[in-house]
């Protein structure tokens, strides 16, 4: 009787809770803002897309992160949070960089600002790639995968093959939402053995007074979900990705990136330990700043984990209508500034030196020089 009466309440005063939630990251640009030109930088280097996205070439091989490029607005105000969204094909051609060398792409979870764009990409940007998401990431993009409708609709096909939900893979954290999966994670090679994925059980922050749209799972969808609900979150993961040299002698490691893909309270989205329990350092930490006041000790305990020799934040900048062609501007109602310093005082705390950028969209960072 409760689950229904919250239903009920949620079909009546959802719309009223999106119009609230719009007000609170209304962005206004009362000035005309300069042509922004993105810094560009040679291999080897990490390359910020926006929101949540990133991309990565190593060894011949590409690896993707949850391009966003569409970016819609509500009626195409800019700060305006949109209830319908559908993928704008023209920006994503216009700001995709090349990406047919990418092998793997990752998607945290199933959010629009992190899935809608995914179909088109794959069907006209990354033709080796395969996806590895959650289930409920499979399953919305199961609405894509019937190539004769999508093909009378004019939308992407997205071959089901290329689809694979990694949950069975998913390192699981007790205390994490639920902790019923594997308890060991897996390694997911590239096709061309030159990069190894693990998921990690992590959790999503809420975005405004405790509320999280779009949350739970979702079914095997048959129609493209058409407003943000319908892009439900699923399980959030967080992601540790290797990059490797292939020798005579094995395997070897050159850099070892963490990936949170939403603010997530401890120890949510940590990375395994090495076999005897110790920490694994990694060279890389990317971390999600939208909601990090929304969850606890982050990012204190994460950087006390992960020991980093690079921080990136990302999904830091309103991408309401945004465009990437101009200066981009914080996401209003979130404390960016604070966020970078907590990321500075806890590695200050920690001794740690680490290098913390905040990268525009379409910025390319420098990764450290390998050990």
């Amino acid at each position: 009787m409760m689950a229904k009466n919250l239903i009920m309440s949620w079909n009546r005063f959802g719309p009223l809770f999106t119009l609230a939630f719009a007000l609170n990251c209304l962005s206004f640009h009362l000035l005309a803002q300069p042509e922004y030109k993105p810094v560009s930088l040679p291999e080897p280097k990490i390359q910020y897309l926006g929101v949540g996205g990133w991309l990565l070439h190593w060894q011949g091989e590409g690896l993707l992160i949850a391009p966003s490029f569409s970016n819609p607005a509500l009626m195409n105000l800019e700060g305006w949070p949109p209830v319908r969204v559908a993928a704008n094909k023209e920006k994503i051609d216009k700001f995709m960089p090349p990406a047919d060398d990418v092998t793997m792409l990752l998607v945290g979870h199933g959010h629009y600002d992190h899935l809608l764009d995914v179909p088109w990409v794959m069907a006209t940007k990354t033709p080796h790639a395969v996806l590895y998401g959650s289930t409920t990431v499979k399953n919305i993009l199961h609405s894509f995968s019937d190539k004769q409708k999508m093909t009378a609709q004019g939308e992407p096909w997205v071959d089901p093959v290329r689809v694979i939900d990694a949950t069975p893979q998913m390192k699981s954290i007790p205390g994490c939402e639920d902790a019923t999966k594997q308890a060991e994670g897996k390694w997911i090679p590239s096709s061309g053995g030159h990069i190894r994925v693990m998921p990690i059980q992590s959790m999503h922050a809420s975005h405004v007074l405790g509320f999280t749209v779009a949350h739970g799972e979702s079914p095997e969808l048959n129609e493209i979900p058409t407003t943000v609900f319908g892009w439900k979150q699923g399980q959030s993961m967080a992601w540790l990705i290797e990059l490797l040299d292939i020798t005579p002698q094995g395997q070897k490691v050159v850099y070892r990136i963490h990936f949170q893909d939403s603010p997530a309270t401890p120890p949510c989205g940590f990375p395994p330990t090495t076999l005897d329990g110790e920490p694994t350092a990694m060279d890389v930490e990317i971390l999600g700043v939208g909601g990090w006041e929304n969850v606890r000790n982050y990012p204190d305990e994460l950087l006390r984990r992960t020991r980093p020799r690079l921080v990136l934040l990302g999904h830091w900048e309103n991408f309401f209508g945004n465009d990437l062609r101009r200066k981009p501007t914080p996401l209003m109602g979130q404390d960016i500034e604070n966020m970078r310093q907590a990321v500075v005082q806890a590695l200050k705390a920690d001794h740690n030196s680490a290098r913390v950028q905040m990268p525009a969209p379409l910025d390319d960072v420098a990764l450290p020089p390998s050990p």
